[in-house]
C-alpha cells in the first residue's frame, strides 16, 4: 500500500511511502521515491500515535466546558 504522509523523506523530500502488507510488526516502511528506510512499521506508527495523543489532549483542554452553545 502507498500513502502520501508526513514526515518527508530526509533524502529526497517525497511524502509517498510504501507501507508493508501483512503483519506490520515485522516489516519496514520505505520511501516510494528513493527507498529510504523509515524503520519498523510499529515504530513509525507509534510516532504518529504520540502526536495524535498530544493533539487530542490539547483539544480537550481548549474545548468549552458545556455542550450547549447558549
Amino acid at each position: 500500500m502507498k500513502a502520501k504522509t508526513r514526515p518527508e523523506c530526509p533524502k529526497c523530500g517525497s511524502r509517498v511511502k510504501r507501507f508493508p502488507p501483512g503483519r506490520h510488526d515485522q516489516y519496514h516502511v520505505y520511501c516510494d521515491g528513493c527507498g529510504h528506510d523509515f524503520g519498523r512499521h510499529d515504530y513509525f506508527q507509534a510516532q504518529f500515535r504520540h502526536l495524535l495523543d498530544d493533539l487530542e489532549a490539547q483539544l480537550k483542554r481548549e474545548s468549552p466546558s458545556g455542550d450547549g452553545a447558549s
